[in-house]
């Protein structure tokens, strides 16, 4: 039992006492047993849950007074979960200009509202309701609503203008959703307009049908369409007969090769369902290696339970983060799960480092610890072999390393030229002779600044050259109401835009 946080955070967090409009911050609570709010799975009243080990798992367990007990699994290691508390650097402010300015309890007064902790990493709008499958699990739940949901062209400025006026850091990516968000006709007019209104990352959540048609994949290039958040279930049809009820496996390799020929990266969208397709995990992480050059990531979710669902039928089917990083490493050999498994929040402190040595308020994804989490794999160039990056680089040395650093970092203070020993303390954490063939330290700070300059992807000319072949791969949980926790909702970073301005974590 790890009771040591509890009840005094870490000295390398940056921990800010109150948002941006003044509402306090509580903070995290760290180690286990420890009460957090939840939902009634059945009513939806806020009902508190308690969180505790046992058998190597972490298990949320609920009453409701009318509806009685819940239990289920909330992670899957232990050992893991409290490692992800570690490298978990304190809480963002949220945004200066909440659509909800007054709100006292949280998620009652959603919008956003000045209780939240987070400004928008990836704000989504669903275009349509639209589809073009009628697949059996829908996080959406396309097709089956019984009406049609589709925001008109001047609603959607309207959303896009809501994102780009988020301060202090506007909210200058979106990912465009659905639904099968290209089965609109003003599709790729809504993209453009998104360019030319400056958002720099045009996502699209697709399931790649449209796309497998080149002169469509070109003509989406040409809008302004950065990434394909690709629905990809497994690497062959037995899976996808399963999940999506068609064989779709050639039109998503045709999907690849298109973007390969248009400049178009690739995140691959794997839902897991336990028993269904959680053997294929490994080869989709080998796929995504072997396509490194237009592959940025894999971006697996596990399948959340909408709906009424029996205790037995959740722990047979119930996949956790903490699952998905040791059927990697049992998959495919490329990494450590406790070794290289790390919360998406770490990357927090690279970004508030930056701003603070340039002078800005940076972009941060200061999610929950136990939110999304993952790893980076770097290919060889040479040898083509898979290296995760905790392979070359002390990460929990360089992570705590940053943090120190940037805890008294500032533009009047701080330069690495007049900090030397800093600066090799921080080479030091790299091990050149485990690193892959001719990488060096720089070579990795130069593949992390891709992800800030979008000059620098890896589909422009000047990313093929700048950094090194890698991609990462990591997972978000979307929660249900049986493992629901308000600590974490309220420092989400996917915020749904709808019609009338507000946003929804």
């Amino acid at each position: 039992m790890h009771e040591n946080w509890n009840n005094e955070l870490p000295e390398w967090v940056e921990q800010p006492e109150t948002t941006y409009t003044g509402y306090p911050i509580t903070p995290v609570k760290f180690g286990l047993p420890k009460e957090i709010d939840s939902l009634c799975p059945e009513c939806g009243k806020i009902i508190k849950a308690l969180l505790y080990p046992e058998g190597g798992k972490v298990w949320i367990k609920k009453k409701c007074e009318e509806h009685g007990e819940f239990l289920d699994i909330f992670y899957g290691d232990e050992e893991l979960y409290y490692k992800c508390e570690e490298f978990w650097f304190g809480d963002s402010r949220g945004v200066e200009n909440p659509q909800i300015p007054n709100a006292t309890k949280c998620p009652l007064q959603c919008g956003l509202c000045n209780m939240h902790l987070s400004c928008s990493a990836l704000p989504i709008i669903d275009l349509t309701n639209r589809c073009n499958l009628s697949c059996p699990v829908c996080f959406a739940n396309a097709n089956a609503t019984g009406y049609l949901y589709e925001p008109s062209y001047d609603d959607v400025v309207r959303m896009l203008d809501t994102l780009i006026n988020q301060k202090p850091v506007p909210a200058n990516r979106v990912q465009f959703s659905g639904g099968e968000p290209t089965l609109r006709p003003d599709f790729l007019k809504i993209v453009q307009k998104a360019k030319e209104m400056g958002f720099y990352y045009i996502q699209v959540n697709t399931n790649g049908i449209k796309m497998a048609d080149l002169e469509f994949a070109q003509a989406a290039k040409e809008a302004g369409v950065h990434t394909l958040y690709l629905q990809f279930d497994g690497v062959n049809e037995d899976v996808y007969y399963k999940t999506r009820n068609l064989p779709l496996l050639e039109y998503k390799m045709k999907t690849i090769e298109n973007c390969r020929k248009v400049g178009i990266s690739i995140v691959f969208v794997p839902t897991v369902v336990k028993g269904f397709n959680d053997h294929q995990v490994g080869e989709i992480v080998k796929l995504a290696a072997k396509n490194v050059d237009i592959v940025s990531g894999i971006a697996f979710q596990p399948v959340s339970f909408v709906g009424r669902y029996s205790h037995s039928y959740r722990m047979e089917r119930r996949y956790t983060m903490a699952d998905l990083a040791f059927d990697i490493e049992k998959q495919t050999g490329y990494m450590k799960a406790r070794r290289d498994w790390y919360p998406l929040a770490c990357t927090a402190i690279l970004s508030r480092f930056v701003g603070k040595i340039k002078g800005t308020t940076p972009f941060t994804v200061s999610t929950h610890p136990h939110c999304s989490q993952g790893t980076f794999f770097f290919v060889d160039k040479k040898t083509k072999e898979v290296k995760s990056v905790g392979e070359f680089i002390d990460m929990d040395r360089f992570l705590k390393k940053v943090a120190e650093l940037s805890k008294r970092a500032s533009t009047k203070t701080f330069d690495f030229v007049s900090n030397l020993d800093d600066w090799n303390e921080l080479q030091d954490c790299f091990k050149p002779e485990r690193a892959p063939s001719d990488m060096t330290f720089i070579d990795l700070l130069r593949t992390l600044d891709g992800y800030e300059n979008t000059e620098l992807r890896r589909t422009t000319e000047k990313g093929k050259e700048h950094g090194y072949p890698h991609f990462f791969a990591a997972g978000m949980h979307f929660m249900d109401s049986y493992n629901y926790s308000v600590e974490r909702v309220m420092r989400c970073v996917i915020h749904y835009v709808d019609p009338k301005g507000r946003l929804y974590p």
